[in-house]
C-alpha cells in the first residue's frame, strides 16, 4: 500500500516538473553546440549508469539534463542554473 502511494505522490511530482520544465526560458552565452538532447539513448552514456536511470523511474531527461550532460561529457566547462528540483545533480 505504502508503495502505490508513494508512486502516485511520484507520478504528481513529475507531473508539475514537466508543466515547469515547458514554461522555462534558456538563454546561453553560445548560441552554437547546445542543443537538447531528448532522450537519454542519445547522450552516448555507458549501458550500465542508462539501466540504473530507467531502472529508477526515469523516462526523459530534465531541460537542464538535455543541454548540460553532454557539454560535460565532452569535458567543456559549464555553468548551468536551474531551479530545485529539476535533475542538476
Amino acid at each position: 500500500m505504502a508503495a502505490t502511494a508513494t508512486s502516485g505522490a511520484s507520478q504528481t511530482i513529475r507531473g508539475v516538473k514537466n508543466t515547469v520544465e515547458e514554461k522555462l526560458k534558456f538563454v546561453t552565452s553560445e548560441s552554437e553546440g547546445i542543443e537538447p538532447i531528448m532522450s537519454f539513448d542519445d547522450m552516448c552514456l555507458k549501458e550500465e549508469l542508462l539501466r540504473g536511470i530507467y531502472n529508477h523511474g526515469f523516462e526523459k531527461p530534465s531541460a537542464i539534463q538535455q543541454r548540460a550532460i553532454r557539454p560535460i561529457i565532452e569535458r567543456r566547462d559549464v555553468i548551468a542554473q536551474a531551479q530545485s528540483g529539476t535533475g542538476k545533480t
